[in-house]
Formats: structure tokens, C-alpha cells, sequence
């Protein structure tokens, strides 16, 4: 349909539809061509975006463990007698043997209840196994219907009180501090006459205890009657500090409730009598204690949950009074192990890269156009985009320069490391192809570490500097620009070839898919959109103008048509 909509009225058989077609196809042309290099780039950015997550994962989830003296100096510590102390070590220890001499373990606080088992003062027989505080407190508790309640203590005397009065009042401490009020009100439990007569039990105030979320938790075993109170931290700062209310705010009752629990301090595998009784408006306190342990003739006091680290080796005491040798040595199968694991993880993302950079464009394939896309079914699509993907990083030089960059870090020698074994070729680790793809001799390295216990950490981890004396925000940027060739294979991956590989990504193309930033690519994409958009209305006023023109041919043919007619209609 023309301008007018006037076509064929002249008739003169000429197809303006096919006419106008003809006319924008070098236009139509050009604007598939921007399409095309747009959606070519948006590919690019895509992948590039994957790269980028995939070698951020690579130094900071990958590397990181290669760096470590744990990882590839690794350490193994044995105890003579495993039941006086059990022993590990990490990469900074030394292969030596330690005496050690347990002379004290460290213990927690703990409390529970003796041999004579919780006392009852209910003279009932049928209740003297009740778990009801009630019965633990008083002899009875009788409602006199009228809001108020009549107890019988425990020494047979008598007294009213209110249903809402504290029965119970205390202030519960883990350690040796002075609470602050705020901190003591958090921390104290109160029951009232009212909830003891009708259902608190022994299990509700362990479960109190436990809710007041200090370290202390306590429970009450119902198969042997036994309540307990303990610490979960060990150590003398340790503690459980049990403070009752005054007499008149339910700390008479709290006092009896706890003596009748008949709590016993828990101590050297022995039951042992509380420093004080349960008082009125005074606490009872009981502390953990440090363990103590002499290693290679030096003493180690204030030792907590019986566990302490000296020169990379910890140790985990077992038994007090008792002496036995630990010997450290280089656990050569977990260094293989990672080495191993290192040239796997390495292979794994330089083969990606390199597949990606050697991979040429398959044949002819470019991206399909909308109208393209619509003569073809989704399964032809897909298969038609697939091909058209292949090969977009052929040859790419961002790509290029982080190949290199990763095959210098492993096959530059160490300068720092001064001994025979100072590359990685050095102990067995060397390129399979002209790729840069690594395989390992495994007993070119057992030989190497025999030689050299300590060549594979400084091959990998060396580091001229330690940067303790560089401001820290500064210090990535300052080893970044270190000397390469001093630093070991995966410092060098880390801090110089796959961090500027990410740099290099993300100028390029950024970091995730849209096209709103500002690299590179993003940059492209952004600016062969709006051309394309410019173009597309060019395109418009072009096609107008060709109907304009179609339309003012009809209308001069039949014009002519008209003319013809008036002067030669007449004459046959």
C-alpha cells in the first residue's frame, strides 16, 4: 500500500510493493551488517563474562591453597603415646621431636548433683519422684482459693503468700566480670508462687538456664534423678556464678531449691563439696581451671580446653602426670597430593583458554536476522546459533596475553629460591605441548623433596617481601608491581597473571552482560545501538520517500491515461 493507496488505478502493471523491496534492500542490507556486529559483540561480552567468574574463582577459591604452608609444606606430627596427647601440625613446623610433659589438664566448670541423689521436702510418698519444683522446695503448697497460697517450708513453719510474689529468684554468671544491671536483669530467672504450684518442673529451669544464652547449660536426667550445671568453656576465666535474690524476692526459696538439688562441684574425675552453702542475696561461685604442659623443657600455664599451639604444631592434651615424645615430619604424600591437584586445577582453566583462542569461525556462519529467524524452526535456531558462536575468540589478544601471561608464571625460574631446585621443570612439572598444558613426574618430584624438603613450598610460594611495613590498602597494588621473577609460580598467578588477566577482562568487557558500563565492548555495543536506531529511522524516511515517488508516477501515468483518451477517445 502506497502513500496514497492509489496503486494500479493507472493501469500500468508495475508492482510498487516489489519496487519499494528492491529499493531498500542495500539499505536493508547495511543494517543487518550493524545487527550482525552487534550481536557478535554481545556474544563476546557473554563470554567474557564467564571468563572473568571463572578466573576470579581460579585465584580466590584455587590459588589461595597454593600459597599456603600448609598445602605445600605440609607437616605430620605423631604422638609416642596417643593417650597422654594427640598432636598435628601445619606447614610452619619444623620436622623435629618435642617432649612433652602434661602436668595439668584444663577443666570447666561443673556442677551435679551428688551421691545422696535431690532432696524432696514433700512428705507425700507418692510424690517423692516428682520432677515439680514444688516438691523440691517445700514440704506443700495448698491454694486457698482467694489469689493467695499457703506453703509449709521446709522446717515445718506456715505463711501465706500472693500468687504473683517471687518464690524463686536468681542470677545466673559464666565468668569472673561483675555483670552490669542491664546484663543481671537479662540474666536472672524468677518463678512465681502461682507457676510453682501449677506445673514448673526441673526440666523448665535447665531449659531456662540454657535460654539465658551464657555459656552455661545445664539438664536434668530423669533416669538417675541427677541435675547438672556446666560451662561450656573451659579455663579458669571460666565460670558458674549462681546469685540468690534477696530473702524477701525469692531468694530464701532459690537457696533451698538449689541445696536440695545437692549439687557437688565436678573436679579431677571426683565430686567435691561447693566452696560456699546457697545463700540469701549471696552467689555461689566455682571456676574452671587452666591446664598446664611443659614441651621441650619450657612450662605453658593458662592452656585452654586442653589445647595449645607452639612453633606450628598444636597439641590436644589427654592426660595429666604424664610424659611422651612428638615427632614431626614432612607428610610427602599430601605434598604430591597437591602438587597433583595444582597442575589438574591449572590444565583445567588454561586448556579452556587456550580451546577457546585456537577455536576458528565454523564456515560461513553468521547470527540470523529476526526475519531470518522466523522461516526457520526454534531446533534450526539453535543449532544455526551454535555454529555462528564457534570461534568469536579466535585469535583474540586479550585472551592471547593471558595465556602467556600464566605459561610465563610457571616456566620463569624462581630467582629467590638459591638451590638446585628453583623451577617448577625443576621438580617435574613441565609443558606437555606447545599449548603450556603441565604433566607432572611424580618421581622426578619425590626425588626433588628428598633432595630439598622445602623446594616445593619456596617454588611455589616465595616471596621476596613480606609487605608487613606497606599501608594495607596499598599492599596488593605494591606486590602486584614486585619483582616477578623473585616471586614463586603461585604468587606469580595470583598477584601478577590471572589478576591482570581479570583487570584486562574487565576493561575489556566488563563484568557482567549489559552493555550499560563502560568497557570496551560495552562501549561498542552501546554505540552500534544507537547507530543502528539512527539508521532505522533513515531506513523509514528513505522507504517514505520511495512511495512518494511510486505514488507520483501513478499519478502522472494516469494523468497521461486521461489525456490520451480525451484527445484520440474519439477516433477508432
Amino acid at each position: 500500500m502506497g502513500v496514497n493507496g492509489l496503486y494500479g488505478l493507472s493501469g500500468s502493471g508495475l508492482d510498487i510493493e516489489s519496487m519499494v523491496k528492491a529499493g531498500m534492500l542495500s539499505k536493508q542490507n547495511q543494517y543487518d551488517k550493524m545487527y550482525k556486529k552487534e550481536v557478535k559483540n554481545e556474544w563476546l561480552k557473554q563470554g567474557f563474562n564467564e571468563i572473568y567468574t571463572s578466573l576470579n574463582t581460579f585465584k580466590y577459591s584455587t590459588l589461595s591453597d597454593y600459597k599456603m604452608s600448609s598445602n605445600m609444606n605440609a607437616m605430620g606430627a605423631e604422638a609416642a603415646d596417643s593417650t597422654v596427647v594427640k598432636a598435628t601440625a601445619n606447614g610452619d613446623a619444623v620436622a623435629m621431636t618435642h617432649t612433652v610433659e602434661v602436668q595439668q589438664l584444663s577443666q570447666n566448670a561443673y556442677l551435679m548433683t551428688g551421691n545422696e541423689g535431690i532432696t524432696r521436702n514433700n512428705t507425700d510418698e507418692t510424690k517423692q519422684e516428682s520432677i515439680y519444683l514444688k516438691d523440691v522446695v517445700f514440704q506443700s503448697i495448698t491454694d486457698n482459693g482467694d489469689g493467695t497460697y499457703k506453703v509449709k517450708k521446709a522446717d515445718g513453719s506456715e505463711a501465706d503468700f500472693a500468687a504473683d510474689d517471687k518464690a524463686i529468684s536468681f542470677t545466673v554468671r559464666a565468668n569472673n566480670e561483675d555483670l552490669s544491671a542491664d546484663d543481671a536483669k537479662k540474666q536472672t530467672i524468677s518463678y512465681t508462687f502461682a507457676e510453682l504450684y501449677e506445673s514448673k518442673t526441673l526440666n523448665d529451669l535447665a531449659a531456662d538456664i540454657k535460654n539465658l544464652n551464657t555459656n552455661i547449660s545445664a539438664s536434668y536426667d530423669a533416669t538417675n534423678d541427677s541435675f547438672t550445671l556446666y560451662n561450656k568453656e573451659s579455663g579458669e576465666e571460666s565460670a558458674i556464678g549462681l546469685t540468690m535474690a534477696a530473702a524477701d524476692e525469692g531468694g530464701d526459696f532459690a537457696a533451698q531449691l538449689f541445696t536440695n538439688l545437692a549439687l557437688k562441684r565436678s573436679i579431677d574425675a571426683d565430686l567435691k563439696p561447693l566452696p560456699s552453702d546457697f545463700t540469701a542475696g549471696e552467689e555461689m561461685k566455682v571456676n574452671g581451671t587452666d591446664g598446664k604442659v611443659k614441651i621441650d623443657g619450657r612450662l605453658y600455664e593458662h592452656v585452654k580446653d586442653s589445647r595449645i599451639t607452639v612453633s606450628g604444631v598444636t597439641y590436644s592434651l589427654a592426660k595429666a602426670g604424664a610424659t611422651t615424645t612428638v615427632a614431626v615430619t614432612q607428610d610427602t604424600d599430601k605434598i604430591i597430593e597437591n602438587v597433583k591437584k595444582f597442575v589438574e586445577d591449572y590444565n583445567k582453566i588454561l586448556d579452556d583458554l587456550v580451546e577457546k583462542y585456537n577455536t576458528k569461525p565454523e564456515g560461513d556462519y553468521e547470527p540470523l536476522t529476526k526475519s531470518q529467524e522466523a522461516t526457520m524452526t526454534k531446533e534450526q535456531v539453535e543449532k544455526w546459533t551454535e555454529k555462528a558462536k564457534s570461534g568469536i575468540f579466535y585469535h583474540n589478544e586479550v585472551l592471547r596475553d593471558i595465556i602467556s601471561d600464566m605459561r610465563d608464571s610457571i616456566m620463569t625460574p624462581v630467582l629467590s629460591v638459591h638451590s638446585d631446585y628453583n623451577s617448577a621443570s625443576a621438580i617435574g612439572i613441565t609443558s606437555s605441548n606447545n599449548q603450556g598444558h603441565l604433566q607432572l613426574d611424580v618421581d622426578k618430584l619425590k626425588k626433588a623433596l628428598a633432595a630439598d624438603p622445602d623446594c616445593v613450598y619456596e617454588i611455589f610460594a616465595s616471596d621476596q617481601d613480606s609487605y608487613t611495613s606497606v599501608d594495607p590498602n596499598q599492599r596488593q597494588s605494591y606486590m602486584a608491581k614486585d619483582d616477578f621473577n623473585n616471586r614463586g609460580i603461585a604468587n606469580r598467578l595470583y598477584f601478577n597473571a590471572v589478576s591482570d588477566g581479570i583487570k584486562s577482562v574487565e576493561d575489556y568487557a566488563g563484568v557482567l552482560p549489559d552493555s550499560n558500563d563502560q568497557s570496551t565492548l560495552g562501549l561498542l555495543i552501546t554505540n552500534l545501538k544507537n547507530r543502528m536506531d539512527n539508521f532505522k529511522k533513515l531506513m523509514d524516511d528513505f522507504q517514505t520517500q520511495l512511495y512518494k515517488k511510486y505514488d507520483a508516477l501513478e499519478v502522472m501515468i494516469s494523468q497521461m491515461n486521461a489525456q490520451y483518451n480525451t484527445i484520440f477517445g474519439g477516433q477508432q
